[in-house]
């Protein structure tokens, strides 16, 4: 009997679709899930109901459970963590949970306690892996990172807290060589970090809902050399009170295509920050108060734009653009600041200006319907750069 070439292609496409699936749903029916415990001090890995591990140490047991799942699998499989324990000792080296590709760490509201005595400490940290989900995650004393992932990609960490005396909390950076890409941070809070809440260094693709810092050494939320990135809201106190970080701050050549929905930032070193060569950022709003320095600061950026919001009660500017005299980096230009209300209302008012723009080499920028009435007791408005716009604004 002979069979046409469509019967052929139509039996040869349904012979494809049935292989696929069969494989995929073998793939699935194979999948493992490891749990770890602690109970009477000792701690249990299993793995699909086998033990693997029995021990003193929590980060050996997570690992031994990590390293029992499925090898060379191209699916997510979990890892769940039940009892909340201690770091131990680092043994004088970095000492940490190592995360492996598609993976899920899901430490269902249980705490690591880094209490080494040293910052040698990193409860999870990932080395050039894809699809990797960090959840649920509490993390006490001092970590050198709480979470540490380089160059890795599809990354999703959600609802992290941490309440730290010292180090880092979470950081994303390129240092295994390319850069980390499609990354989602999500409902974190973070507190007492000697260093930033969160920093990232070397990411294209990110995404983070709400960020939530206090007492932090450095910023709320850095961005250094990280593009295409939308940002809910960044609410940070005391972040680097007294120093010159701030709540927000893009750094190191950071952008374009940042978005950010809101900055609120109470008692910070600044509001927002934004500085060598970082370019094509936008902030819906921002509501800035008690900044020990400006409440805003452009410094050597390029298409910056603040759409809005309040910034009161700083001891330095409410906003400043500017510029240094180094050619490193490409002058403040092209930058929008507008539909602010900038004011000082204490009773020994500090804030000098409302809105002051600087040279050297500063030009081209806006500011537009601004109200400073109140801005500064120098003067609410200044402007010097050649080619800046400025109108529509409320200065007396």
């Amino acid at each position: 009997m002979k069979v046409s070439k469509q019967v052929c292609a139509k039996i040869l496409i349904f012979s494809f679709i049935f292989t696929s699936l069969f494989y995929q749903q073998k793939a699935f029916a194979a999948s493992k899930y490891g749990e770890v415990t602690r109970y009477n001090g000792t701690w249990t890995a299993k793995v699909d109901g086998v033990t693997v591990y029995t021990g003193s140490d929590m980060f050996t047991a997570v690992q031994t459970a990590l390293s029992n799942l499925t090898t060379g699998r191209t699916w997510k499989e979990t890892v769940r963590i039940k009892n909340s324990g201690s770091s131990g000792s680092s043994g004088g080296s970095i000492k940490a949970i190592n995360i492996p590709s598609y993976t899920i760490l899901d430490f269902g509201g249980c705490t690591i306690e880094c209490n080494s005595g040293d910052e040698l400490i990193v409860p999870v940290q990932g080395e050039r892996r894809d699809q990797i989900e960090i959840k649920n995650l509490k993390v006490t004393g001092n970590p050198r990172y709480g979470i540490w992932l380089k160059s890795c990609t599809n990354i999703t960490i959600s609802d992290i807290t941490m309440d730290l005396t010292s180090g880092l909390g979470i950081r994303v950076d390129y240092s295994k060589g390319t850069w980390s890409t499609n990354v989602s941070i999500d409902n974190t809070n973070i507190t007492g970090a000697s260093d930033h809440a969160i920093e990232t260094y070397g990411v294209d693709g990110l995404t983070v809902g709400t960020v939530t810092s206090s007492d932090t050494g450095g910023c709320g939320l850095l961005l250094n050399l990280t593009k295409n990135a939308t940002i809910g809201t960044v609410n940070a106190t005391r972040a680097n009170n007294g120093g010159g970080y701030a709540a927000f701050r893009i750094a190191n050549n950071a952008g374009p295509g940042i978005t950010v929905d809101k900055v609120i930032a109470r008692d910070c070193g600044r509001g927002f920050f934004s500085v060598s060569g970082s370019n094509g950022c936008t902030i819906a709003y921002v509501d800035i108060s008690g900044s020990t320095s400006q409440g805003i600061l452009i410094e050597d950026s390029q298409n910056i734009v603040v759409n809005g919001g309040i910034i009161k009660n700083c001891n330095g500017e409410g906003v400043r653009i500017t510029s240094r005299s180094s050619t490193e980096f490409t002058a403040s230009q092209y930058n929008t600041v507008q539909n602010l209300r900038v004011y000082d209302d204490r009773s020994s008012r500090a804030m000098p200006y409302g809105i002051r723009e600087t040279l050297p080499r500063t030009n081209h920028n806006y500011i537009l319907n601004n109200d400073v009435r109140n801005g500064g007791t120098v003067s609410n408005l200044v402007y010097e750069g050649s080619g800046t716009v400025a109108t529509g604004n409320i200065t007396q």
